[in-house]
């Protein structure tokens, strides 16, 4: 499959028209008339993750996290964006990005979360300008349900090794709210919709304070795991059999962090 009809796929399922303004997806490196046959899919674009494509016969990657967030002032081979393109160069491997296209997809990260969580009537946190699909989602538990319930549920259907929850500890839950990645700010969209949790990454101080006294309970996951668990849909709707094999890729960013 030539990648210009690989990026038709994604437009399919996560329209480039959906990404925010500041974001950068679609092709990174490479050439839009290369044959791709094994697409490795990555959280991000790293040395490791291209490697490991190469190892296992893949022509390309397909990362989350795009490789390209600001200009380049050099091209610094040993290292950065810089190392990433002369090792895709040198493979003839294309790389890719399917960023806050794939977030504001109707059927994309929010989408993959909330329904993880079996949430029912979920809609997003923000509607988008195209109408379809937005950042974030809210949708109702089936009945009423006590905080551990629903923080074990969390565990146990995004596989998260860290959940810091900040609220109180008798509350009863039945709407979720949620924003894959760093949602910080989009508290008061889950607010004004009535949440009784909301759930993001990377939040900062100040945002959790401001919504807690808000009267909003709030549980601060892992950025990477939240948005890894959505890749195998994404995997599952571009494969395509005999002409396009898709894989996730198992390198590690990160090492599980040190709970002391």
């Amino acid at each position: 499959m030539k990648v210009q009809d690989i990026l038709a796929k994604i437009d399919l399922v996560a329209p480039f028209k959906l990404a925010e303004k500041w974001d950068n997806v679609g092709l990174m490196v490479g050439d839009s008339q290369w044959e791709v046959r094994r697409l490795g899919l990555s959280l991000d674009p790293l040395p490791e993750a291209l490697e490991e494509a190469f190892r296992k016969g893949c022509q390309g990657v397909l990362s989350h996290h795009p490789l390209f967030f600001k200009p380049l002032r050099n091209l610094d081979l040993s290292s950065g964006p810089g190392k990433m393109i002369q090792m895709a160069i040198k493979a003839d491997m294309v790389v890719l990005a399917a960023h806050t296209n794939w977030d504001n997809a109707e059927s994309g990260v929010n989408r993959v979360l909330a329904k993880r969580l079996k949430l029912g009537a979920i809609v997003p946190l923000v509607q988008s300008e195209e109408g379809v699909g937005g950042m974030g989602a809210a949708g109702d538990l089936l009945a009423p349900s006590s905080l551990k319930d629903v923080l074990d549920r969390l565990k146990r259907a995004w596989n998260l090794t860290r959940l810091d929850y900040y609220g109180p500890m008798d509350c009863s839950i039945l709407r979720v709210a949620l924003c894959g990645g760093s949602g910080g700010s989009l508290w008061p969209a889950a607010l004004a919709m009535k949440a009784d949790l909301y759930v993001t990454a990377d939040m900062k101080y100040h945002d959790i304070l401001d919504c807690t006294r808000s009267n909003l309970p709030v549980a601060v996951v892992d950025h990477a795991e939240m948005e890894s668990v959505t890749l195998v849909e994404l995997a599952r709707y571009l494969a395509a059999p005999g002409e396009l094999e898709v894989m996730l890729l198992d390198y590690k960013a990160l090492e599980t962090p040190l709970r002391i």
